[in-house]
């Protein structure tokens, strides 16, 4: 914002400043060394050049010495003016801060009456929840005929604990380590047992004759398997529930106005005790009192203890 602003008023910008002074300095550089050069060639030409020859080194001498006292002036005033601009453009950044942050604190106080808006509606719900409570316990303690007991209003908004439920048991034909027979090998095993010929006796772990075979194991190595009948359960595993506690367990609504009632503050009510608590008026803030002068003594020093008297 500071360098548009210096540009309207048709200042230099720090940025274009400090370029500047690259510039000013590459050419103090080239003012230095032609000093240098010009110092040389007079130096070099002082026993054979007549007098007129040596002003013309003399001048050129001068010249260049001239060239390198305007670069220097010239470095220090844009070197000024490049710290006036940096802390032109840094106070320009700080007034617009400065505004911005009026602009929104004034916005942010606007929205101080949607706050309390907003907490009064909070209370309309947990008095909602409250009075649907309080209906629900009277009407399952008296049931009509055939009736199901009633879920209260923020049940929905836990989920309960649910266990295994089989769905479906069907017999299979598996094949099994012959080391381990109760647990069949894993399914992709299953597709690349190769059988044996005929069954064998005495290798099921019930006496049965049974087919046997061979698969290439994971971890390498080949597995002997034979077949087994097992019961396959499909079912449906436990799940965990979650619990949410009640809002008005929960919820926080401080007051707006220090000193005035928090419009709720969080505690675990039965529902006519949430509904006790959201009856009581709100109370605003004290009105502020007149302030009573009141008195203070310290020793006056010696030199002032007469005027004083």
């Amino acid at each position: 914002m500071g360098k548009l602003i210096n540009k309207i008023l048709g200042k230099q910008s720090s940025s274009d400043l400090a370029a500047a002074i690259t510039k000013a300095q590459a050419e103090l550089e080239a003012a230095e060394a032609a000093v240098a050069d010009a110092e040389a060639q007079y130096d070099a030409n002082l026993l054979t050049a007549d007098k007129k020859s040596l002003r013309a080194f003399l001048d050129a001498k001068t010249e260049a010495n001239i060239d390198v006292d305007q670069a220097r002036a010239r470095i220090q005033r844009l070197e000024r003016d490049h710290e006036a601009a940096l802390e032109s453009e840094a106070e320009s950044e700080r007034q617009v801060a400065y505004d911005r942050a009026k602009e929104l604190t004034a916005t942010a106080r606007k929205k101080l009456g949607d706050y309390e808006k907003a907490a009064l509606q909070i209370r309309d719900v947990l008095r909602s929840i409250a009075e649907a409570d309080m209906a629900v316990e009277l009407a399952n303690e008296s049931l009509p005929a055939g009736a199901s007991r009633l879920d209260k209003a923020e049940d929905v908004r836990s989920t309960r604990q649910l266990y295994r439920e089989d769905v479906k048991q069907e017999f299979v034909e598996l094949w099994a380590g012959i080391g381990d027979q109760r647990t069949p090998i894993p399914d992709h095993m299953q597709r690349q047992v190769t059988p044996d010929a005929r069954p064998r006796a005495g290798v099921a772990s019930n006496g049965e004759v049974a087919f046997t075979g061979r698969v290439r194991a994971d971890g390498g190595g080949v597995l002997e398997v034979v077949k087994r009948r097992f019961i396959r359960t499909k079912y449906l595993p436990d799940r965990s529930g979650w619990h949410a506690p009640s809002l008005a367990a929960s919820v926080e609504l401080p007051p707006l106005d220090a000193g005035s009632s928090p419009f709720w503050s969080a505690v675990s009510y039965p529902p006519h005790s949430v509904l006790a608590a959201l009856d009581k008026p709100l109370l605003p803030r004290p009105a502020a009192g007149e302030r009573t002068p009141e008195y203070s003594y310290s020793l006056a020093p010696k030199e002032t203890a007469d005027v004083a008297g």
